[in-house]
């Protein structure tokens, strides 16, 4: 998440109520226009904003996110304001939601609660609209994005995201051919691996851009040669 708000006082309200969100975590921050659109276009693993129209002198936070979708940078966006431009502006650019000063926890959350459905729809159409389910006291779905790997352990399959592991009841081999067309790859007879979460491999250990540190795959030695060359052609494209 990217804050853009150029009142500490506002900025602190913002960090207060993005708070009990842990999913969320703030990689960046502006005050300004132009600090926006430079944090906006370098800011790593960045997928949403929250922008104050009003960013002291120079360009305000419509006119950045504009500049921004001009140069091809789209992200999800909260805007606050004091007054709200008009509707029309908003929905040609894109903005998820529009909440004007001063507002309540109430209204943030359903803001956020936007922002996610917005996120999660975004998330869903790019993984061609499939959803991955995951069966175990109850069932549930995944994108494809959202999984790193799928591990199948002393005959216990888990799901891999990058906060947490879900015990599924759907064999690998399942998952593996349900799959075949979204870039995961049996690595290993133990690990089905998403190649597109991948930072770098290690010999046979398979690291990931996303999660906590330590989480790691496998690659069966008579793959190795085949699944670097894949991935490294696959990093081309990316």
């Amino acid at each position: 998440m990217l804050i853009a708000e150029d009142d500490e006082l506002q900025q602190e309200l913002l960090e207060g109520y993005l708070a009990p969100y842990e999913h969320v975590r703030i990689v960046a921050k502006a005050s300004t226009g132009d600090e926006l659109i430079a944090q906006a276009t370098l800011a790593p693993n960045l997928t949403a904003m929250i922008i104050d129209i009003n960013l002291g002198a120079g360009r305000g936070g419509l006119e950045s996110y504009s500049i921004l979708k001009m140069r091809g940078v789209n992200i999800p966006t909260i805007l606050i304001t004091g007054m709200a431009p008009h509707a029309s502006v908003t929905y040609d650019l894109g903005i998820v939601d529009i909440v004007e000063k001063p507002y309540t926890e109430r209204r943030f959350r359903q803001a956020m609660e936007k922002l996610q459905n917005h996120i999660n729809y975004q998330s869903f159409m790019e993984s061609g609209g499939l959803f991955v389910p995951i069966f175990a006291e109850e069932i549930f779905q995944k994108t494809p994005a959202d999984i790193l790997y799928i591990e199948s352990i002393n005959r216990t399959i888990l799901v891999h995201t990058p906060s947490e592991a879900y015990e599924s009841k759907i064999p690998i081999k399942v998952y593996e051919s349900y799959l075949q067309d979204s870039y995961f790859y049996l690595t290993h007879r133990s690990f089905l691996v998403n190649l597109k979460k991948i930072s770098h491999i290690e010999g046979s250990a398979i690291y990931f851009q996303e999660g906590k540190e330590g989480k790691q795959a496998l690659i069966a030695e008579e793959k190795t040669q085949d699944i670097v060359s894949y991935w490294n052609n696959l990093k081309k494209w990316m």
